[in-house]
């Protein structure tokens, strides 16, 4: 009997510690990252920094992402990532991938979506469906999941609220204040004309969605027309064989 209740209780202490361990993200296989990949791990400092030829990644406390393939491939699961810069680089999502040439884009998973966030890549969303989406520079869009008609949700691309970003922004900047208020500049520079690039972004898009709309009536119409000559077809057919009996 005393046997039967020290393997219980080893049992029970052994459950007890794999879930303690399950409930902390830590870096797996253990000291894996920039050694092999996959590898995946949790942000546990204020702000992180990586560094390694040409990338040059930033994420802030509490992120969880994989190193899938290394400076190739990544996948963000919780928290922000900002791409500084990484030319060849893949930032994937639950239903979409991220890949930016040579500039600053970021990449911010909430609960429930996605937000990419271009400061000045050219940046290319490929959805889960295969659908693109390049996001002009001073923009975001967010990706959310599958809806039942297997198509990818998201929003419109819509201008960057220049006040939230640089809160994110000024909380991973390691550089000098003068620095990056000097960059803030040059940003509101470069954005100088997003209103106009707005208003030419929805007019595409009202003019897509009418088309669509319109693509949709005439198959609407295409199909009851045939509809009806199936209707014809079928009630000459049954005179003919009621005349011919």
């Amino acid at each position: 009997m005393r046997t039967f209740f020290k393997i219980l209780f080893f049992i029970l202490s052994f459950q007890m510690e794999v879930r303690v361990r399950a409930s902390v993200p830590v870096a797996l296989p253990k000291n894996c990252f920039g050694r092999m990949t996959p590898c995946s791990f949790k942000v546990t400092e204020e702000k992180w920094f990586y560094s390694s030829g040409s990338v040059k990644l930033h994420a802030t406390s509490g992120s969880i992402f994989t190193e899938i393939e290394k400076n190739k491939e990544w996948k963000l699961i919780e928290g922000a990532l900002w791409v500084e810069n990484a030319p060849s680089l893949r930032v994937k999502s639950v239903t979409s991938e991220a890949e930016g040439s040579s500039g600053q884009y970021w990449v911010i998973a909430e609960k429930s979506r996605t937000i990419y966030r271009n400061i000045s890549a050219r940046l290319v969303i490929t959805l889960k469906d295969q659908k693109k989406v390049e996001v002009p520079k001073g923009f975001e869009i967010w990706v959310g999941a599958v809806n039942s008609e297997s198509e990818v949700e998201h929003g419109m691309i819509e201008p960057i609220n220049l006040k939230s970003h640089l809160r994110s922004w000024g909380g991973l900047y390691s550089g000098k204040k003068e620095q990056f208020l000097s960059e803030v500049q040059d940003i509101k520079d470069q954005w100088a004309d997003r209103v106009e690039q707005s208003g030419e972004i929805y007019k595409k898009v009202t003019e897509r969605n009418l088309a669509a709309i319109e693509d949709k009536k005439r198959m609407a119409l295409e199909k009851r027309s045939q509809q009806e000559q199936e209707r014809l077809r079928i009630r000459e057919e049954f005179r003919r064989k009621v005349f011919e009996y």
